[in-house]
């Protein structure tokens, strides 16, 4: 076990040390000039850095002493340099594929969502899968729930499974239903899931809920290895594009090795933190796995305590409001793996193996299961594991001060808040929303708070994350749960210096200071003016260990 708990002001280490005493010796490799350098540890904005071997040596005043006949001079032209920004949730091997494939995410209406999936049909090969989707129609005018008719009418030979924006919950078409053998005789229910059916018929409407998508999901033919790595390739480009430098990634149920070729290959543009699902042989993979300390690693498995909001399948303390008159006590689901006792096996067995626990909960009843299971399982080594709560959207009021006394991390998205503020009012209540998304009272409290994004949920952006949790505003516009916005200096460090630290990487990365590797992003505007525009904010240029992997002015 990590029986030390670090601060969240990192100790200085002793390369740290000698390169900031041999600063001097030699020039750098790399300089930036009249530049705006902010980094969590700093008081002011510095014009100067200087790079030498990946790493910061000199971060502060122009010092000319650095710059020898060989020395590259990045002129940042009064622009504001952060460090490398940090994911701390996200799927990049699904959300590379879902630059490929069908988007529903923007689809208006019924009728716009059924003629984008017949205009998609159209460019496929006979009986190929229509896959892709990410749809909600929380924003449309009419909020009616896709059914298989609507997609019966244009996909001819062709399954289809189009899942919901956040992943738990999709819409498949007849064919996908005959190929899972889903009919009105049947199956049940199974553990962890919901097959919706017409309550008077019996007939299912083509949603399937949490593992119930396994049924359809399992007859998808694999995609092919090369296919995988493209994928991946494709996606740490877009996460470069949007200033990110880092991540952790969650694999989901694919092979591990499709990030060992690229590694292998040399063709990693992205800090890669691996925390792949809880399995049966995730131990087994893990130890098999080639690691590149601070490039490529796995730092700890991943599980799940319930479901979403959006599709009602968060796990709640009461009942969700306006429930159908066959559930009226309806309140989500515990995932597949929680009521048996696996998770707490899963969570012994990372714990004796030295690896960090991360579990996606939403609703306030799965993150009060899953703190009180962390505690029994740790006891007073919690906090130096630092577990963490993937998503941590609903709390009960009490439990945000658990957080902070047992030391479990709240990893969050806040894009997911402008997306949910339209409806969650609807869903669970008033109350029960000001305890949601509480990004002030948990800094308040001391609660180690890191953000991401969830893409392919939701964008990749990281600043329209930062706009989200430092105004409130909601996708409709509307302003929402204002009394837990933060600043934006906050937010920053929540994407830098407290998500390195969630990922046991703040001595290496998050900030920009002598002795971190060298990844930083130069902006186009400043997150700091009276009122940035957030959406029209980008990177100007993207580096990692001070070398340019994404050129924004091309």
């Amino acid at each position: 076990m990590r029986m030390k708990r670090p601060t969240l002001t990192p100790v200085v280490s002793l390369l740290a040390l000698l390169i900031s005493i041999g600063a001097h010796a030699q020039p750098a490799d790399l300089v930036i000039e009249n530049a705006r350098i902010w980094s969590d540890g700093r008081d002011d904005l510095a014009p100067f850095a200087a790079i030498r071997d990946g790493r910061f040596v000199h971060v502060g005043r122009r010092d000319d002493s650095l710059i020898g006949p060989d020395t590259t001079i990045l002129d940042a032209a009064g622009r504001v340099v952060i460090p490398g920004l940090i994911d701390s949730h996200v799927h990049l091997l699904s959300g590379g594929a879902s630059l490929s494939a069908i988007q529903l995410r923007d689809a208006t209406s019924k009728q716009d969502f059924i003629r984008r999936v017949a205009d998609w049909a159209d460019t496929l090969q006979p009986g190929q899968w229509i896959l892709g989707g990410r749809y909600s129609t929380e924003s449309w005018a009419s909020r009616e729930q896709p059914t298989k008719d609507w997609l019966d009418l244009v996909t001819g030979d062709h399954p289809a499974w189009l899942s919901r924006m956040d992943g738990h919950s999709g819409l498949a078409n007849s064919i996908a239903l005959a190929l899972a053998g889903i009919t009105r005789e049947g199956p049940t229910d199974p553990e962890g899931g919901v097959i919706d059916r017409d309550p008077t018929t019996n007939e299912p409407t083509g949603i399937l809920r949490e593992s119930a998508m396994g049924l359809v999901t399992r007859h998808i033919p694999p995609t092919a290895e090369q296919d995988r790595a493209q994928n991946l390739k494709r996606a740490m480009h877009h996460a470069n594009a949007n200033g990110i430098t880092a991540v952790t990634e969650l694999p989901g149920g694919a092979s591990l090795s499709v990030y060992e070729s690229l590694a292998d290959a040399g063709q990693l543009t992205c800090r890669l933190y691996l925390y792949p699902a809880a399995r049966d042989d995730a131990l087994l993979s893990i130890r098999r796995f080639r690691a590149v300390p601070h490039w490529l690693q796995i730092n700890g498995i991943k599980s799940y305590m319930d479901g979403s909001l959006g599709s009602r399948t968060a796990y709640m303390r009461e009942p969700f409001l306006n429930n159908e008159p066959s559930r009226p006590d309806w309140r989500g689901l515990l995932a597949d793996g929680v009521a048996d006792g696996t998770f707490i096996a899963n969570a012994y067995a990372a714990r004796d193996a030295d690896l960090q626990i991360i579990a996606h909960a939403i609703g306030d009843q799965a993150n009060h299961y899953l703190i009180e299971t962390l505690d029994a399982v740790y006891a007073d080594a919690l906090p130096d594991a630092r577990c963490r709560s993937e998503h941590a959207q609903h709390l009960l009021p009490g439990d945000i001060e658990r957080f902070a006394t047992l030391g479990v991390i709240a990893s969050m998205q806040p894009f997911h808040k402008a997306d949910d503020g339209r409806y969650a009012e609807e869903y669970i209540g008033e109350a029960r929303c000001r305890s949601s998304y509480a990004y002030r009272s948990l800094l308040d409290a001391g609660v180690v708070l890191c953000f991401g994004s969830d893409w392919p949920v939701v964008t990749i952006n990281p600043f329209l994350g930062i706009e989200a949790a430092v105004t409130g505003r909601t996708l409709d516009g509307k302003l929402w749960q204002t009394q837990e916005n933060i600043t934006v200096e906050e937010a920053l460090r929540c994407y830098t210096s407290t998500a390195a630290y969630a990922m046991f990487a703040e001595n290496e990365i998050g900030r920009i200071a002598p002795g971190y590797r060298a990844d930083f992003v130069i902006l186009n505007a400043s997150p700091f003016d009276p009122d940035p525009d957030f959406s029209a904010m980008a990177p100007v240029a993207t580096y990692i260990e001070g070398r340019l992997v994404y050129d924004g002015l091309r």
